[in-house]
């Protein structure tokens, strides 16, 4: 959706009444600038769907905004009020908000890549659209990087049912990993499916023209059924085993060997020996073992890309920290205008506001508020930012507008060297993966001698040049070792992954492996281990003075307070419905806070 300003003339509703829905304004009403005027509203929601259709349209016409399709449905799945005593209370600010709970045991995630975002607003709105999805725990969306996190209940819904919900509001969300490959994934299927299927009427087939080992079977039987079969496999070779073909041949141009070059000896030398044997009328016909061959290969490269995928999805709450977007600020945009985060250079001032990512290494030329590097420091205290300041890509805003001066982009940023340390640690080879490969360099000719050396030896034994043959392509079948040479570097990816989703950044995987070692760890400071979030656990109360007076009394202390207790205490008093005492003369010094009352 394109970036617009309000229109010059709105409508005016008086200062009273939402500027959205229309209903009267409450305490704890909120308010939004755009462009150069100041818009009041009942609830966030309003807020939020009201930036939406302004973006979209260009127009501030809060009656032709209650004409749209998105004003309905986020009233019909109360997300914006229907009626004036339906205005939900304020919402708690971000900074009041403590560290995600652990979600429920039986929950999962799963991170999509969402499309069509044109604003934070619309992070929003999914957030709240999904919050009110049944089975749903929680969802975080970040609209910089296109990345919705979702927690849900399998046994209540799934990531179909979540995309849906998404794709009735405009967007379109699919799995991380399957946004990145889905066209591959429809044609591995669609030759995994083709293949599975004429494999199974040519074994069907196969156990007809077993018969004639018991019985005569007529040669116009015969030909009935080995013609369909060699159909069949030639359909099943071509277009289900293509691919290796094409790869064994690559392979064998170059002299790198490979286990695509077994499996294609194998199976074209069953397929050339079936149809040899098919024209002279023979029913030694081998057509169920070049399929059967093939789909067996298509469904261990489908498992093992399965495997892969789950892999990187483990990584995309590390790599996902890359934004995608950034507001470039300019003399035409000073308000900001989002780009493609490849389009930001050294010297661009770019604005960052509350909750997005910092894009690149630069300082704070206008704007406070606080930044949390945890994902960079492993520290979780947000980190106060003024004009002057530095700040680091990859930190996440707290709270607060900044507008920053880019220094390091790219590659250059702490966030592009982290995402590089990893990416090199992702392609380096352990030790016991580099002996794996040569291993494998040799291993395919030497099957291939010994295949030629079984036929030979079955030959000269006096077995026949039929029986000689099938037993050499017996050998380079079976002898397909595909697990050797996956297993070690998909442990490899899964072990780097599982490191980087519990905040353990590996620059070298060989001191990796060796960490199982570790017996004793010492740490410098505990802000590593910690989560950040205050949690108030109990309230110790002198006397008979009442638990209940001393939490309302110290909320009433800590109203103007922006310590992360003070928002603890604040939330933990709201959850009780208790209101914050009247107190004076508030002062706040380095061991706690002190007033009159």
């Amino acid at each position: 959706m394109p970036k617009a300003k309000a229109s010059a003339t709105p409508r005016n509703l008086t200062g009273q009444v939402c500027d959205l829905c229309g209903f009267p304004l409450r305490a704890g009403r909120t308010e939004a600038v755009m462009g150069d005027r100041t818009y009041r509203f009942c609830c966030t929601g309003c807020r939020q769907v009201f930036s939406i259709l302004l973006q979209a349209s260009g127009s501030a016409d809060p009656a032709a905004f209650r004409q749209t399709e998105l004003f309905r449905k986020c009233l019909e799945n109360g997300i914006i009020p229907a009626a004036a005593d339906e205005i939900p209370p304020p919402a708690a600010t971000p900074a009041e908000i403590p560290a995600a709970s652990a979600t429920a045991p039986s929950s999962l995630s799963v991170t999509l890549k969402v499309e069509h975002m044109g604003c934070p607003a619309c992070a929003w709105l999914l957030e709240a659209v999904l919050s009110r999805t049944p089975g749903v725990f929680s969802a975080t969306c970040t609209f910089v990087t296109d990345r919705l996190k979702v927690h849900y209940d399998p046994a209540a819904t799934d990531p179909g049912r979540i995309a849906a919900a998404i794709s009735a509001y405009g967007y379109q969300a699919a799995p991380a990993a399957e946004a990145r490959s889905a066209e591959a994934r429809r044609r591995e299927w669609s030759r995994f499916g083709v293949s599975a299927f004429l494999s199974m009427n040519v074994m069907m087939l196969s156990a007809a023209l077993y018969f004639g080992f018991f019985t005569e079977l007529t040669a116009e039987t015969v030909a009935s059924i080995s013609w369909p079969m060699a159909v069949m496999a030639t359909l099943v070779l071509g277009y289900g085993g293509g691919e290796i073909l094409r790869r064994a041949w690559g392979g064998l141009t170059c002299a790198a060997f490979s286990m695509e070059i077994l499996i294609s000896i194998g199976v074209l030398s069953a397929f050339g020996f079936s149809t040899f044997n098919l024209l002279r009328g023979s029913i030694h016909l081998y057509y169920d073992t070049v399929c059967m061959l093939v789909t067996l290969v298509l469904l261990g490269k489908m498992l093992e890309r399965r495997a892969r995928d789950q892999v990187l999805e483990e990584m995309e709450g590390f790599l996902a920290l890359m934004p995608a977007k950034v507001q470039i600020v300019s003399e035409g945009f000073p308000h900001g205008r989002f780009v493609a985060a490849e389009q930001l250079v050294s010297g661009d001032l770019f604005r960052v506001d509350e909750g997005d990512i910092v894009a690149a290494d630069g300082i704070v030329v206008s704007g406070s508020g606080a930044a949390d590097e945890s994902s960079i420091t492993g520290e979780p205290t947000p980190i106060s930012k003024k004009p002057g300041d530095a700040i680091r890509s990859g930190s996440r805003v707290h709270r607060g507008s900044l507008t920053v001066c880019a220094d390091k982009v790219g590659p250059d940023s702490t966030l592009g060297q982290m995402l590089v340390v990893v990416q090199n640690t992702l392609a380096s080879k352990v030790p016991a993966e580099g002996r794996t490969d040569k291993i494998l360099r040799w291993f395919v000719p030497v099957i291939l001698m010994l295949a030629g050396a079984t036929a030979a030896a079955a030959w000269l034994a006096g077995l026949g040049t039929e029986t000689a043959m099938l037993r050499a392509v017996t050998v380079t079948v079976i002898a397909c070792p595909c697990a050797l040479g996956v297993a070690i570097p998909l442990a490899r990816v899964a072990g780097i992954a599982l490191a980087a989703k519990n905040g353990m950044l590996v620059r070298s995987f060989p001191a990796f492996e060796r960490s199982e070692t570790i017996d004793t760890v010492v740490f410098d400071k505990t802000g590593t281990v910690t989560r950040g979030a205050w949690r108030l656990l109990g309230i110790v109360a002198l006397g008979e003075f009442p638990s209940e007076t001393a939490l309302a009394l110290a909320s009433g202390m800590e109203q103007a307070g922006s310590h992360p207790i003070a928002f603890e205490l604040q939330r933990a008093a709201r959850d009780r419905r208790l209101r914050p005492e009247r107190v004076a003369v508030v002062q706040a010094e380095e061991n706690g806070v002190s007033a009159l009352w």
